[in-house]
């Protein structure tokens, strides 16, 4: 804890009255010195001796940290030779001169060390951690000293990146203000803030090492508002370019659960001078809250794959960046979130790959950004409705959610990737100086497209419309290909389930349709035209025999225009001559004048389950078209390795739901197993079920097993097996705690002696299976 040093005290005192005119320096001695008397008076009634905590440990020379010979310990009035090492309680004081050694891992309360000039390196870890659950803090003079901001030591603590200081316990400040520096340039250890999940750890004066990770708990990097301009307690790093070059170097982690929480603008985190930090690392889990206005962080590069908070402030904020000539631009983020009532705008480029939230008064100011949706699984935009310059979609995996109306006002890009508006309106090119551009992805659940200020020349990739087909699978792609007149043009997907087969309405060539989807698009607010246009709507998903097949009709009706043969059997274009003014005011789906199917087989449901004769699979569908066999896979890993190991007959065609099953007799009961199956038609088409999975047998046959003895240490080892006769096949596997298997056999008592005596101390449990019946017992290796 801080301490009193009275000395120190009444000579500042002195100083300051000397320095007064006499007339003035008489009155202020006269009144203000009784005044301090009195108050040093009642001080040193209520703590007579201005000293370290009662227990604390002082060096009396350098040596190893168990060594007792080297430690004096203070008893509350006088210090005393010490008769066992320092521990967790016990404040620790490194003396001018003394360098204190680890041999081991070690713990203490606080650490003060004498870090005045020449004072050389003070704490030699030795490749060895040392945990702190107090602070770390700089002294000068003799123990206890006064605390100080250290004086230009260049080589306090050491001596490799494995040597490491990690603080634990509660909540406290662990470098208090004016108690340390960052003016040693041979920091060579790491620093580990671990102090638990709840716990908070305030940093208020700069901070050297070779790396910084925060492993649990909050970090508080506190700004010093106390001096103008406020000073920021930076993290840097090693400067020895001797040893670890000229940089970048040096790494900051926040580990998943983790938390920084920097007051600062400037000086968050550099190496020194203009050279960046190598790495700024904010894993998945992790989070950087960020309360300055305009942070900065200098590092060569950036992983933000947690979430940063933007907070606090009182004028508007601007996006995390950097300024040093070596570091990098921190634009890829996956979780952004703004709280508080201060705007905060993002910068000209940024890729996202988790969610975008707002829960303050505060919005995002997006107006010059271009946003790119890189993630893998799926993201939101949380708490506004998102209205951005450009937007890029180009996910591998996983939906992007807008939750609210989605308003690009230049460029839309597609490449891959799904959209879901869930009802909501996707409006792009509102400013009128962009367009779309479209080479993959879909988008679904739009409530109205709306394209402003579409092109005047309309191509495959400015004029292609992903629509997700959610009632019947597949993307039912729009495209306009075509001279326009310019203005706007808004498209509306009515979706229904199914399709109508013998419609009873002709083409206007003359040929009858026999077959329409129900559901169907309309288009609006189009600048009408005489201009020639070519529509096409895609197949996606649907049975075709021939894409020629393929007609766009009206639902009902015969559409405007004229029939153009099917294109393409891949995305099987449906497609229509016809003028810009022929769109509004009609419906217009895909039609056939032969009768097609949606899908081979529409899925209900997929299950399995263990019985005793083996695994069950079973299934459900609604209908079938022209379907032949159903094809069951097997595999131990979902996304690999997949056999199959049955086939069941198709019912044929049927409107009726038809329920189907499968018996596996073949798997292994003790390992879990994934399947699916697949349907195959008549042509050679096929779809795939969804996967389900059976577990593993945990409780069928599986006995408790009798270990003696228990623990082992050394000496013959027995097992008691029910019903087990000696040349019965059984088989032995041993798994460590951490369920490595560490060995697996055929089972026989002289043999499993032999392989415990080999096992390393600790817990590990033995399996013996045995035909149907698995024994499982605990052993404790001494």
């Amino acid at each position: 804890m801080p301490f009193f040093n009275f000395n120190y005290f009444l000579n500042q005192f002195f100083m300051v009255a000397f320095c007064c005119k006499a007339p003035l320096r008489e009155f202020f001695f006269c009144r203000i010195y009784r005044l301090f008397l009195a108050v040093a008076e009642v001080w040193m009634i209520l703590n007579p001796v201005f000293s370290q905590d009662l227990n604390a440990y002082k060096t009396i020379a350098s040596g190893d940290f168990p060594n007792v010979g080297i430690w004096q310990i203070w008893n509350g009035s006088t210090w005393n030779p010490a008769t066992v090492k320092p521990s967790l309680g016990n404040d620790i004081y490194i003396d001018q001169t003394h360098t204190l050694r680890l041999i081991g891992n070690e713990q203490v309360k606080s650490v003060f060390i004498n870090a005045e000039a020449g004072a050389d390196e003070k704490l030699n870890l030795n490749g060895f951690n040392l945990d702190i659950y107090g602070t770390l803090q700089g002294f000068g003079g003799s123990a206890p000293g006064t605390p100080n901001r250290a004086w230009n030591s260049t080589n306090w603590i050491g001596n490799s990146i494995s040597s490491t200081i990690t603080f634990r316990g509660n909540s406290r400040t662990i470098i208090p203000l004016n108690s340390w520096s960052a003016q040693s340039d041979r920091s060579r250890y790491s620093v580990i803030f671990d102090p638990g999940t709840s716990a908070e750890l305030i940093v208020e004066e700069a901070f050297k090492s070779l790396s910084f990770t925060v492993k649990s708990g909050t970090v508080i990097q506190k700004l010093d508002k106390s001096v103008i301009p406020s000073d920021c307690p930076t993290f840097s790093f090693n400067t020895e370019t001797s040893v670890f070059g000229a940089g970048p170097f040096g790494q900051f982690v926040i580990e998943p659960g983790a938390t920084l929480i920097s007051d600062c603008n400037s000086d968050i985190l550099f190496r020194s001078g203009t050279v960046s930090a190598l790495n700024f690392d904010v894993q998945n889990g992790g989070t950087l809250i960020l309360e300055g206005n305009a942070p900065r962080i200098e590092a060569a590069n950036f992983q933000l794959n947690g979430k940063i908070i933007y907070r606090g402030g009182t004028t508007p904020k601007s996006y995390l960046a950097s300024s040093f000539s070596d570091a990098a631009s921190p634009q890829s983020v996956r979780d952004v979130e703004l709280q508080g009532n201060q705007n905060l705008n993002l910068p000209n480029q940024l890729i996202l790959l988790g969610n975008l939230q707002k829960s303050g008064s505060g919005n995002f100011i997006t107006t010059s950004t271009s946003l790119t949706l890189m993630g893998s699984h799926d993201q939101e935009i949380l708490g506004f409705p998102l209205a951005v310059r450009d937007l890029t979609l180009n996910k591998m995996g996983g939906v992007f959610y807008p939750n609210g109306i989605l308003t690009v006002q230049r460029n839309l890009t597609l490449t891959q990737g799904s959209a879901d508006l869930e009802g909501n309106e996707l409006r792009i090119n509102t400013g009128g100086s962009g367009s779309l551009s479209y080479t993959g992805g879909s988008w679904r659940n739009v409530g109205l497209f709306t394209y402003f200020n579409i092109p005047g020349t309309l191509s495959g990739n400015n004029s292609t419309f992903p629509f997700e087909d959610t009632q019947n699978g597949g993307i039912r792609k729009v495209q306009l290909l075509g001279n326009s007149a310019g203005g706007n043009l808004s498209i509306q997907f009515t979706e229904y389930e199914g399709a109508e087969y013998n419609s009873g309405f002709n083409d206007s060539d003359g040929t009858k349709i026999l077959y329409r989807l129900f559901s169907y698009f309309q288009f609006s607010n189009i600048s009408p035209s005489a201009n020639p246009l070519e529509l096409r709507i895609s197949a996606d998903k649907l049975i075709v025999d021939d894409e020629d097949d393929l007609r766009i009709v009206g639902t009902g009706y015969a559409s405007p225009g004229t029939h153009l043969p099917g294109l393409n059997p891949v995305d099987l274009w449906a497609r229509r001559s016809l003028t810009f003014a022929d769109l509004p005011g009609k419906n217009f789906t895909v039609g056939s004048y032969r009768t097609l199917t949606i899908l081979p087989v529409s899925w209900l449901e997929v299950n399995s389950t263990s019985t005793s004769k083996g695994n069950l699979i079973s299934w459900k569908v609604a209908w079938e078209r022209n379907n032949m066999v159903f094809e069951i896979y097997r595999s131990q890993n979902p996304l690999a390795n997949w056999e199959k190991v049955g086939l069941v007959n198709s019912s044929g065609i049927t409107d009726a739901i038809q329920d189907y099953e499968f018996l596996d007799t073949l798997h292994d009961r003790f390992k879990d197993h994934y399947y699916r199956i697949r349907q195959v038609d008549w042509s050679g088409r096929y779809s795939w079920s969804e996967v389900t999975k059976v577990p593993k047998t945990k409780d069928f046959g599986v006995e408790e097993l009798v270990i003696y003895p228990n623990p082992y240490e050394s000496g013959k080892l027995h097992l008691y097996i029910p019903d087990y006769r000696d040349g019965s096949y059984a088989q032995l596997s041993i798994q460590d705690a951490q369920g490595k298997l560490v060995d697996r056999s055929a089972y026989n008592e002289s043999n499993l002696t032999r392989v415990v005596e080999d096992l390393a101390p600790g817990l590990h449990f033995i399996h013996v299976k045995m035909e149907n019946r698995v024994f499982i017992g605990k052993l404790i290796r001494k």
